[in-house]
């Protein structure tokens, strides 16, 4: 009997130990589980930094139930429309933002609240800077929808600023909605947690607007969109935003490149073989560039980038110029001015303009639309190819050509500085005025100067009387405008207000 007591109290004692060893094996991997957890809240984010593999965001745009929308026809009103859908005034007055003493316009989209809308097929004209996720956002849909529409294969497509996409909206119209939001780049040791607390949000809002997880993590480096209601862009690192206007682009024009940069310092860029000249405008920088009659309809590359504190990253976007459409012109010069065609005399004089056309004054005289130097007929346009007595067609017609008589009155399109007024053998006499940003506008065949070098003038001032001096058959004005030294078509500046 003593002998089985015994053998009962070792069984009893061995079955003691072994679950003291189960707990404490227990314990320990508990708290190591929660230190191994902790320590990758800080180790993640930082092993991108050490050339460690990191996913990529999904990117998928979160999608939204459809809208109704309510366009807005004559004779309506915010009572007849609350009453046509059973709404009150002050709901649709809610829903769309809209004031007490808010008028409303034909055309105008409301939003019909308590609703469902519909899809809708529409075509998006590609500005500069978009992705196929911005896109997506802009219409309340997703990449691969977009994608699919279109038959694109590859993830990363090269999209043209300026060619039409098709898009299924989901925003209630055809129309885009804005996206908001404000960039932020990860710093080291950041983690999705840190930066959702920074800016008072949650864990899952963060990762929702990124088209992340909540498990996932981010990068040194990364752009996260964080949920604001500013305008936001899906740009590539610290660009917040890049416009090019208008749209589409035609030979013979000019268009305005506006960017914006979270960096410190000032853009630079090349586009069709010109190095670009940026002036500060507004919250960013804007740069004017003209393309001639004779660029080569086809897909160039816009190059932005820049320099501060420490480079700016570059940016390449894809611009597609199209045909301006312009003839040719076979012009007849008399026997008296022929030798006014030597190749040598207008080299020479075109020579002396470029040095001036090249100026680039960083004060901008004018605002809003130019208007004509002349309210008379025109009598050649922009941009025809020229034939001088059946010769070849080497040049373009420069500038826009107005009827007139020896004296009518020429005035300044918009306000300026004059900086040349001279005689010269092939253009006659002639007058330059500096608008700034490197525009330049020029008169040429002129009889009579009615302002000097150095004056200031305004647009609608008399500062010229037209004639018909060096080549010309007959009294007429000259017209032309210069962009950084781009003979440009100047009536464009009359009806597309710059910058």
């Amino acid at each position: 009997m003593k002998r089985e007591d015994n053998l009962l109290q070792q069984l009893s004692k061995n079955i003691r130990n072994a679950y003291q060893a189960s707990f404490t094996r227990l314990h320990i991997f508990i708290v190591t589980a929660i230190i191994g957890l902790a320590l990758a809240f800080v180790w993640l984010p930082a092993q991108a930094q050490d050339g460690a593999s990191t996913p990529e965001p999904a990117g998928e745009t979160a999608v939204s139930p459809i809208p109704y929308i309510h366009t807005v026809q004559e004779g309506e009103n915010l009572t007849i429309i609350a009453t046509n859908f059973g709404v009150t005034i002050e709901e649709l007055q809610t829903a769309n933002n809209l004031t007490a003493d808010a008028l409303l316009y034909v055309g105008q989209e409301l939003l019909i609240p308590g609703r469902a809308g519909a899809e809708v097929a529409a075509v998006y004209t590609i500005q500069a800077g978009d992705t196929l996720a911005e896109i997506a956002a802009k219409f309340n849909t997703t990449v691969t929808a977009v994608a699919r529409a279109n038959h694109l294969i590859t993830p990363n497509p090269t999209l043209v600023a300026g060619a039409p996409i098709s898009v299924v909206s989901r925003t209630g119209s055809a129309s885009p909605r804005p996206v908001t939001g404000t960039p932020h780049i990860v710093a080291q040791n950041e983690g999705l947690l840190v930066i959702a607390a920074r800016y008072g949000l949650s864990i899952s809002e963060l990762a929702s607007a990124n088209g992340l997880r909540i498990t996932d993590y981010v990068y040194p480096g990364q752009r996260l969109r964080i949920p604001s209601k500013d305008p936001y862009r899906f740009l590539p690192g610290e660009w917040i935003d890049v416009r090019i206007r208008p749209l589409p682009i035609i030979q013979g024009s000019t268009i305005s490149i506006f960017v914006k940069n979270l960096l410190d310092g000032a853009p630079t860029g090349r586009l069709a073989g010109q190095t670009l000249h940026f002036a500060p405008y507004e919250d960013g920088f804007v740069a004017l560039v003209g393309l001639d009659a004779f660029t080569e309809p086809g897909i160039y590359t816009l190059e932005l980038m820049g320099s501060g504190s420490r480079p700016w990253p570059l940016l390449r976007q894809q611009l597609r110029v199209h045909s301006g459409g312009y003839g040719q012109q076979y012009i007849v010069v008399p026997d008296s001015l022929s030798h006014l065609l030597a190749p040598e005399i207008r080299a020479s004089e075109d020579a002396l303009l470029g040095t001036i056309y090249s100026q680039f004054n960083e004060t901008r005289y004018w605002d809003g639309l130019f208007q004509v130097p002349v309210t008379t007929t025109v009598t050649a346009g922009y941009g025809d190819a020229r034939s001088y007595n059946g010769g070849p067609f080497e040049i373009f017609h420069t500038g826009v050509d107005f009827s007139g008589g020896i004296g009518t009155p020429i005035l300044a399109p918009a306000n300026g500085v004059v900086v040349y007024a001279d005689k010269m053998a092939l253009h006659g006499n002639i007058m330059v005025i500096d608008h700034g940003w490197g525009v330049m506008s020029a008169y040429f065949h002129l009889d009579a100067f009615r302002a000097e070098v150095g004056d200031t003038v305004e647009a609608g001032q008399i500062i010229a009387d037209g004639g018909g001096t060096g080549l010309s058959t007959g009294p007429h004005l000259h017209w032309e405008l210069r962009v950084n030294n781009v003979a440009v078509n100047g009536l464009q500046w009359t009806q597309e207000p710059f910058p």
